[in-house]
């Protein structure tokens, strides 16, 4: 019995080691698959940046808008300022501008010529007209004609250097989109347009002495006055006519333009 106990108890020592081992051969098949995968801890969440951002772009929108009006406030200022300046201004002070300003108000200076001249022309009619009815009113169709002739003579020669002062902006206008610096020619302009409206003021005035002296009991009495309007008109149109000239020589010069130069002069009737 002794003996089987021994040979028993060497047995099972002898199996262990092979216990052992078919316990690891089975493991892999046990433990092959993917192990779980292990949750990540969840990171803090930026605290107070999100509407530190927004507070950022909203402070940021605000003062752009707020620089944007300030711009454009600067700039109706400054537009105000020029049309004063041009509408208060004799064609001597507006040149001095002219020479010290930026393109900017170069430009600016023209816009506002332009819509100067165009302003006083319905003035200039108004007072012509009413120095045509005034003569139809007790007059002879003699001197009828010949009121409409000292008017319509010096209306037209106006007229038709306003006209000629539009086609030259026209192309000044064409050249500059296609990239031609053209500030010389629309300096000139400028002041060309300030001394058109000199000539139609001038012409203006000769309407209200005509009216004047028709309206007086002894017409001849007033005659001096009508022809000294009517020669401050001549002279401011002549003036008017030399500087559009310098105007068209300098767009020739700038940008090979073709514009019609100014028409002569009328002749007005010896009053």
């Amino acid at each position: 019995m002794r003996n089987l106990s021994s040979a028993a108890i060497i047995s099972a020592l002898l199996l262990v080691p092979a216990f052992v081992f078919a316990q690891e051969a089975d493991a892999p098949a046990t433990t092959g698959a993917t192990p779980p995968t292990k949750a990540e801890r969840p990171k803090p969440p930026l605290m107070g940046i999100p509407d530190k951002a927004r507070q950022i772009a909203s402070t940021t929108r605000a003062e752009v808008r707020e620089i944007k009006e300030g711009a454009r406030d600067a700039i109706a200022e400054r537009r105000g300022e020029i049309k004063r300046l041009v509408a208060s201004s004799t064609p001597a002070a507006i040149r001095r501008m002219l020479a010290s300003s930026t393109p900017e108000d170069r430009q600016q200076m023209r816009e506002e010529g332009r819509a100067r001249v165009e302003e006083k022309k319905a003035e200039v009619r108004t007072k012509i007209e009413a120095a045509k009815d005034k003569a139809k009113e007790k007059f002879s169709e003699g001197v009828q004609v010949s009121v409409n002739n000292i008017v319509d003579r010096l209306s037209g020669a106006i007229e038709n250097l306003g006209t000629i002062a539009t086609r030259i902006d026209s192309r000044i206008s064409t050249l500059q989109t296609k990239g031609i610096n053209m500030d010389a020619s629309v300096t000139l302009l400028a002041a060309a347009r300030a001394d058109i409206t000199v000539a139609q003021d001038k012409v203006t005035a000769v309407g209200v002495a005509l009216t004047a002296a028709l309206a007086n009991a002894t017409p001849k009495a007033e005659i001096s006055k009508v022809r000294d309007a009517v020669r401050a008109a001549e002279e401011a149109t002549r003036t008017a006519k030399q500087a559009l000239q310098k105007t068209l020589e300098s767009v020739r010069a700038e940008g090979g333009a073709s514009v019609s130069a100014p028409a002569p002069e009328a002749t007005t009737p010896a009053i």
